[in-house]
């Protein structure tokens, strides 16, 4: 096993929210995909389920295909910004790495021109906060994972991942029963 070091650490944080950015954009996505899905079943069935007057087949195709399309726009765009979003969380977390990295390089610099290991003793004095911290981004990443499984239509993931939900379950309707 490796030794971890506060910039290790922080790094490994900073990745863990990175990826709980990502799932949360891609619950987002899987969402909007299944709304707009579902708005053009509805709206296809409530327009073939209706007799309307001097309204055929013709025009009842077309008003979907219209509607279909409109949704088909907004789809779009709805993607183009979780697509930003995307980048964006790239982005930040490439920054914020490579600040870690500078400012790890900066303090190993300093502390050799000085020779001294003070400000080493301080990360080191700081690792349990940060392993604190990385285990709580760890959750918030597992947790997100779980939302954009759920999203999906993944529920198996999500029951086998939550085996204390299941037997609260398992407990009200034995109750009920």
């Amino acid at each position: 096993m490796t030794t971890q070091t506060f910039t290790s650490v922080a790094i490994n944080v900073v990745g863990q929210y990175n990826q709980a950015g990502k799932q949360l954009v891609r619950a987002y996505r899987v969402g909007t995909e299944r709304a707009v899905r579902g708005v053009n079943e509805r709206f296809a069935d409530v327009v073939n389920a209706r007799s309307l007057p001097l309204v055929n087949g013709a025009v009842k195709s077309s008003l979907i295909d219209a509607q279909q399309h409109l949704t088909g726009f907004v789809a779009t765009g709805l993607d183009l910004g979780s697509n930003g979003a995307d980048l964006t969380i790239d982005r930040v977390a490439r920054g914020v790495k490579g600040g870690i990295e500078r400012v790890s390089d900066v303090t190993a610099g300093i502390e050799s021109a000085l020779n001294t290991s003070a400000l080493d003793t301080v990360a080191i004095l700081a690792l349990p906060v940060a392993h604190v911290s990385l285990e709580l981004a760890s959750q918030l990443a597992q947790g997100s994972k779980r939302l954009s499984d759920r999203v999906a239509g993944n529920d198996a993931v999500i029951v086998a991942a939550s085996p204390k939900a299941s037997k609260k379950r398992v407990q009200r309707t034995a109750r009920r029963a």
